[in-house]
Parts: C-alpha cells; sequence; structure tokens
C-alpha cells in the first residue's frame, strides 16, 4: 500500500482476491502506529524506495514473527495472516456491527461469510447469556 493511500484516517485498500477497492476507516490504534512509522519512500512496507512488498513477502515475515513468538508462547504458532481477515470480522460481529458494517471492513462480497463470523460471535455472546440466567437462576431463593 502506498502513504498516499492513507489520508491519517482512512486508508484506501485492495480486496486481494477480487481486486475491489475499499476505503477503510483506520483504528486509533493503527493511526497512531503508522504516525511513527518511517516514510521512506512511496510505500508503507515497502521491499525498497520504488517497490512495495509482495504478499507473499509480507506472509513469509508474518510466519517468522510467529514462529519466533511461538518459542515462548507456543499457542502462537496457530496463527496465519489470512487469520487476521476473520478476527477482525469476528470482532466486528462480536461488536453488534451489521452484516454491511462488517462487509464494508472486511471486503467479503457473499453474506455466507459474513454470516458464519456473525454465527460464531452469537454463539459466544449467547453461551455468556445463557451461562448467567443459569446461575441466577440456581441462586434464587
Amino acid at each position: 500500500m502506498e502513504w498516499s493511500h492513507f489520508d491519517a484516517e482512512y486508508m484506501t485498500v485492495a480486496q486481494e482476491k477480487t481486486d475491489a477497492r475499499l476505503t477503510i476507516y483506520c483504528q486509533k490504534m493503527l493511526r497512531e502506529f503508522l504516525e511513527t512509522w518511517p516514510r521512506a519512500g512511496r510505500f508503507i512496507i515497502p521491499k525498497n524506495l520504488t517497490q512495495r512488498i509482495s504478499y507473499d513477502g509480507i506472509e513469509k515475515a508474518f510466519r517468522t514473527v510467529r514462529n519466533e513468538i511461538a518459542e515462548e508462547r507456543p499457542e502462537a504458532a496457530q496463527f496465519t495472516l489470512h487469520g487476521l481477515r476473520y478476527l477482525a470480522a469476528l470482532e466486528l460481529a462480536e461488536a453488534g456491527c451489521s452484516d454491511a458494517e462488517i462487509q464494508a471492513v472486511t471486503g467479503h462480497k457473499s453474506l455466507e461469510m459474513v454470516a458464519k463470523y456473525r454465527s460464531a460471535a452469537r454463539q459466544k455472546t449467547m453461551s455468556k447469556t445463557a451461562q448467567i440466567r443459569r446461575e441466577q437462576n440456581k441462586y434464587k431463593t
């Protein structure tokens, strides 16, 4: 992604599978991080001053970092780069976002995929609600 695709509030990205362009609001944490990131060249994560790093290059770097972390925290070995998109969709669903809001961030074209994340989030939330009700009912006098 080029620096010109980031305006300090939004970033424009290309969805990997469909090449569709999305303009996505950046979370505060990302905005603050990018404010500290060195601006050397055209690209945010460059291969060099004039070329972007490829998806494969980013995925390789991700695996390297993941494997280093996994030496101390073995549970880190399960994480994948694609899993970050899944995590974002799940967190949005858990936050109560609509299907359209989730799609606006993740770029999913299929409502079935959005429904999958929403279902997982709903199951987690409903299990908590059910167990709280269970505890409350059990201890009523």
